[in-house]
């Protein structure tokens, strides 16, 4: 196989949950762990994250109601290379819930049994291979119905997910 490297990856989420009944909006967030890439010729890499990201909504109605919903996320993309180093990546994304909250007018609620612990994302992005890295950006669609409730009630809740990101390369190996 191809070169191998691992570094450390961070950046902003800009995260919703879609909704059929509910007035939610974006709420500006962070991620940030490990990564690990696998090229497997010039024109395609296996890549795997592990990183810690806060997710969640705002409410579009009440200024000081927002969720807070942070995961141990597991992304595995393929990358698809391009001309100037450019890239496209696609790949599912495999999340942990260690815990969400729920913050209304100054008070603060645990609600992390309210959740389903597991969450499926599909994800696409684009980036840049960089000397030091590279740089992308990444939409992220929640498969998953976190909130456990039918599709007929008012409460059903999927990630949306842009993510924003900045990956530093440690090690290198060929």
């Amino acid at each position: 196989m191809g070169q191998i490297t691992w570094g450390v990856k961070g950046g902003a989420n800009i995260s919703t949950l879609g909704e059929f009944n509910v007035a939610y909006g974006p709420q500006l967030r962070f991620h940030a762990g490990l990564y690990y890439q696998q090229r497997l010729d010039a024109q395609y890499a296996l890549a795997a994250e592990l990183h810690f990201s806060m997710q969640g909504a705002r409410s579009k109605v009440i200024s000081d109601r927002y969720l807070i919903y942070n995961y141990a996320n597991l992304p595995i993309v393929m990358k698809f290379y391009f001309a100037n180093d450019i890239y496209a990546e696609v790949g599912p994304q495999f999340g942990y819930l260690i815990n969400a909250k729920a913050h209304d007018n100054g008070f603060t609620d645990t609600i992390t049994d309210e959740v389903k612990k597991f969450d499926l994302t599909v994800l696409a992005g684009a980036g840049k291979e960089m000397g030091f890295g590279n740089l992308g950006a990444r939409f992220g669609l929640g498969l998953t119905n976190t909130s456990g409730a039918t599709v007929g009630s008012n409460t059903v809740f999927r990630n949306l997910l842009l993510q924003i990101y900045v990956a530093y390369r440690v090690k290198t190996l060929e």
